[in-house]
């Protein structure tokens, strides 16, 4: 089930270590607390988890803003992989998005991501474009990619 971590602060004080751990084990240049907490008290910020006997499997950051969502940090715990929760939460945004008019959701991911390139293109993204040398560890260009929501009804990501 998804929730979000975002309706009460202690919410997000009972899960932060588990998700630092998450984002660690994840990513070359992780989030600190201080970015998520942030995020947290940024109004048009969302952080979202799916959650399991007390144990947060994933998690999904993200602004909704205008007629757009702007996904900023996506990820599913190692052990937790590959059985369709990344999915899940992407669906879940998308299907928030529809419901509230939103017209375009986008993100940057690494090119040599393979895994999450893969989940965007199944759900309908498009490459829109380049951002040089966007990550700072390596110098790595982002791929830009854009799903349009717009004229999409409520269920269409359920297919995915």
């Amino acid at each position: 089930m998804t929730y979000s971590l975002k309706k009460a602060w202690p919410d997000f004080l009972s899960f932060k270590d588990q998700i630092l751990e998450i984002e660690n084990s994840s990513f070359p240049v992780p989030w600190s607390a201080k970015a998520f907490e942030e995020e947290i008290n940024n109004s048009i910020s969302n952080l979202w988890a799916i959650i399991l006997e007390k144990r947060l499997l994933a998690y999904i950051c993200f602004w909704m803003f205008d007629k757009e969502i702007h996904i900023l940090n996506f990820a599913v715990h190692a052990q937790n992989r590959n059985m369709g929760l990344g999915k899940n939460l992407l669906r879940n945004v998308i299907e928030a998005g529809a419901a509230d008019g939103i017209e375009n959701l986008w993100l940057e991911v690494r090119p040599s991501n393979i895994p999450a390139l893969s989940i965007y293109k199944k759900f309908g993204f498009i490459e829109a474009g380049h951002r040089k040398a966007y990550y700072s560890d390596n110098r790595e260009d982002a791929v830009i990619m854009v799903l349009n929501l717009a004229g999409k009804k409520l269920g269409e990501a359920s297919n995915y």
